[in-house]
């Protein structure tokens, strides 16, 4: 009896010290947000060059914020509740003028998934309906995606939900003493991403249009409609550009390089496709070496020759059917 006593006073001890454990281990789990003022009023929360892992707990995400006289917009809600509670709490800590609106630039979980805090907070988050529709459908499968890439703490209480207003045409908000430019661009990136222009500073916050330093991911794009959308960016009266990945942008290289690296890649897969190569043979070609700086490349060339062959292969068959 002493010894069955004794082994469950040892049981509970353990199991007190594991929840102790878990509970410092939730409790450190932190970003360190800090928000890089890059304009007047215009802030930005880099995130790293990094794909997703357990150590940067999804931090790869640049957002951001513009603080006007009356109100704050907030641009993207990042990976999580926990980024998302944060990035708050920092603005929070700059200025206490409301955050009344938030514009998530598109469905893509390192930009969309922390939206339900903002509503908590009673912000009217923004998408394009595209996205919101991209949200809903996939979002449950990519949180579980998450789960394994990152590790269930950092995902602990994160849930989907939906936007409360869809941008189907462009608009202008009144921050007070300065407005924003909301525009949908439909069938870029994604079936629906939204930019936003801070016009006192031409501050312009192009979500995942932009890839800066940092190989763009494609499985969502219309590459042909990216190009289109790069030339319209590329027009605007902007002083500098937030890209979705990577830093700040000050010079219109950043297209040319952009639509090099997109050209590129869907010109192999259609040659590659035409030749009758394998999706191995495609995935694992080498890379010209004028990309060889971008970050992330061996990963995300792989996933882009995956979706583009895959695609490229769907619509051939399409058109032979058609054709029969």
């Amino acid at each position: 009896m002493t010894i069955i006593r004794t082994s469950i006073s040892a049981f509970v001890v353990l199991a007190a010290l594991l929840a102790a454990s878990l509970s410092a281990h939730a409790r450190g789990l932190t970003y360190g947000l800090q928000a890089d003022e890059i304009a007047d009023g215009v802030y930005v929360f880099w995130g790293l060059q990094e794909n997703w892992n357990v150590q940067n707990g999804g931090n790869i995400v640049n957002t951001g914020f513009i603080v006007g006289d009356k109100e704050v917009l907030a641009i993207d809600t990042g990976p999580t509740k926990f980024y998302a509670d944060e990035m708050i709490r920092v603005i929070r800590s700059i200025t206490d003028k409301p955050i009344r609106n938030t514009v998530v630039t598109h469905h893509h979980p390192d930009h969309s998934f922390g939206l339900q805090r903002f509503k908590k907070i009673n912000s009217r988050v923004m998408m394009h309906p595209e996205a919101r529709a991209g949200l809903l459908r996939d979002g449950a499968a990519l949180i579980g995606f998450m789960e394994i890439a990152m590790g269930q703490g950092w995902m602990a209480g994160t849930e989907i939900d939906k936007p409360n207003k869809s941008i189907r045409q462009s608009m202008k908000l009144d921050l007070g003493g300065r407005t924003a430019l909301i525009m949908p661009l439909d069938g870029g990136h994604t079936p629906g991403d939204v930019i936003v222009m801070d016009q006192k500073t031409g501050t312009l916050f192009a979500g995942d249009l932009i890839f800066h330093q940092r190989a763009p991911t494609v499985p969502h794009a219309d590459i042909p409609t990216w190009l289109d959308h790069l030339n319209t960016m590329s027009a605007m009266d902007w002083q500098r550009i937030v890209p979705g990945h990577g830093p700040l942008v000050t010079d219109r290289s950043v297209f040319n390089m952009m639509a090099d690296y997109l050209e590129y890649l869907q010109q192999f897969a259609e040659d590659s496709v035409a030749r009758g190569d394998t999706l191995a043979d495609a995935m694992t070609s080498d890379v010209p070496e004028r990309f060889h700086g971008l970050s992330t490349l061996q990963i995300e060339y792989r996933r882009s020759m995956l979706s583009l062959f895959r695609k490229i292969e769907t619509q051939d068959f399409d058109a032979a059917a058609a054709v029969n």
